[in-house]
């Protein structure tokens, strides 16, 4: 980190600027409340370590990032910049060495032991046990909005949920909502420190096969477990902000084409002709109403679509959307010779997915989708079934999250079968997330479970 400026974020993480908060009061050592804790520690700190403390920073919490992506953090919005900052300097104060001389000192032996800054005896009592306790990755059980949260350890997925008074967060939180924190005693309940990792599900792959790996043999309330949890979990929590985006390639199983999103728009001239035509084809399903789907058995014995016939908001359009080249090649003629003069080609749109995938950054929020059109329980109907469909074989496929077994292999084992319920509560998070976007009712996944001969949870 470079040298502090006066108009700098300040490094306590308050978010201020330093002329406004830590430089203002460089000799203040008494404590009073225990939210100010972790920034007052840092005040010490920085007064009497200077360089050092800011050294023991970067080659810590920001040590696994090399030039390029430590540049990035720089070019942040100031709020994601303040966030990593409070993270930054929870860590420093639990989990940060600072080399004095020749010889590395644990930061928190520094504050707690003679030497150290004044504190309240409720506040030395706070910092004790703030640096005790590890940081975990926790996946949220359940949550009393406003008043707590019910959080199991994702490592060690056998020991009960802990629950944790949390007032503000417990607001947005949502169940399987996955992040890391530090849990702490405080009288009769337990509470989280300050510093929260938030970690999108499907973007924890690495994570979870790192700390796992890392902590297999290792025991699990051992000092190593908590040197290893609080080097790996920071690293993988700023690579969210600093990585380039991975960009899948998107195949079709059955053409093993590269996915390519096309849409031809039509002028509709007669509604009740088209109608005619489409329902006299054997291999399309659908209504009006509804739109339309060509439907066709794949190789794998499961039923799919070569192309969607959608409604748009206008009276007289539709478009009709393949998701291969090839399926539009062949789609295209064969629509136009079924609805004859009923319609009129207007135009053609082809939206390259990568391309799109590209342009989003690696941290970025999803948008909410736009209401649909269709009524909620139609809509909620239409999906239940298409993802009956898609999951028909799922428990007896190879999944490369699974390092390529079937999930019903997976689960013989203890370590199987823990990512196997990741795995579903993943599909469930991400439903419950799309069916509040379009406003909807939520698909359950408990036949998967059911296919498995697991009872949900």
């Amino acid at each position: 980190m470079t040298k502090i400026g006066r108009n700098d974020p300040c490094p306590c993480g308050s978010g201020k600027k330093y002329k406004q908060y830590c430089l203002r009061d460089n000799n203040a050592t008494v404590v009073s409340n225990r939210a100010d804790v972790v920034p007052k520690a840092i005040q010490w700190l920085v007064t009497k370590y200077g360089q050092r403390l800011r050294d023991a920073l970067d080659e810590g919490f920001f040590g696994g990032l090399d030039d390029e992506e430590y540049a990035r953090l720089q070019t942040l919005p100031e709020d994601d910049y303040a966030g990593i900052m409070l993270n930054a300097m929870e860590w420093l104060v639990a989990d940060g060495l600072i080399t004095i001389g020749d010889q590395e000192h644990r930061v928190a032996d520094l504050l707690l032991n003679r030497g150290g800054p004044l504190f309240s005896v409720e506040d030395r009592q706070w910092l004790e046990q703030l640096t005790a306790m590890p940081l975990r990755l926790y996946e949220i059980d359940a949550v009393a909005p406003g008043e707590s949260l019910s959080l199991r350890d994702v490592i060690l997925p056998e020991r009960q949920p802990v629950l944790v008074r949390e007032k503000s967060g417990s607001q947005q939180a949502n169940r399987y909502d996955l992040i890391a924190a530090r849990i702490v005693p405080v009288d009769d309940h337990l509470e989280l420190s300050g510093a929260v990792y938030v970690f999108p599900r499907n973007s924890s792959w690495a994570l979870l096969e790192e700390l796992r790996d890392e902590l297999a043999e290792v025991e699990p309330d051992s000092p190593l477990a908590k040197e290893i949890s609080c080097v790996i979990i920071p690293y993988h929590w700023l690579q969210l902000f600093v990585s380039d985006l991975a960009i899948p390639e998107l195949v079709d199983k059955v053409t093993g084409d590269s996915v390519l999103y096309v849409s031809d728009h039509y002028r509709v001239n007669q509604w009740s002709a088209l109608e005619q035509a489409l329902s006299g084809e054997a291999d399309v399903v659908g209504s009006l109403e509804q739109g339309w789907g060509r439907q066709f058995e794949g190789p794998d014995g499961q039923t799919r679509e070569s192309l969607r016939i959608d409604l748009v908001k206008r009276p007289d359009r539709l478009k009709v959307i393949y998701h291969t080249q090839q399926y539009a090649d062949i789609g295209r003629p064969w629509f136009e010779a079924v609805a004859g003069t009923a319609v009129a080609f207007i135009s053609r749109e082809i939206t390259d997915p990568k391309g799109l995938l590209a342009n989003s950054p690696a941290n970025a929020t999803p948008k909410a989708s736009a209401p649909s059109p269709l009524p909620p329980e139609m809509l909620t109907e239409l999906i239940e079934k298409k993802i009956h469909q898609l999951y028909a074989n799922w428990a007896d496929e190879p999944l490369p999250v699974l390092n390529e077994n079937t999930p019903r292999e997976a689960i013989t084992t203890p370590e199987g079968l823990a990512q196997v319920k990741f795995l579903l509560h993943t599909y469930a998070h991400a439903e419950a997330q799309q069916a509040t976007d379009q406003q909807r009712g939520q698909v359950s996944y408990d036949f998967l479970w059911q296919s498995l001969g697991l009872t949900p949870e």
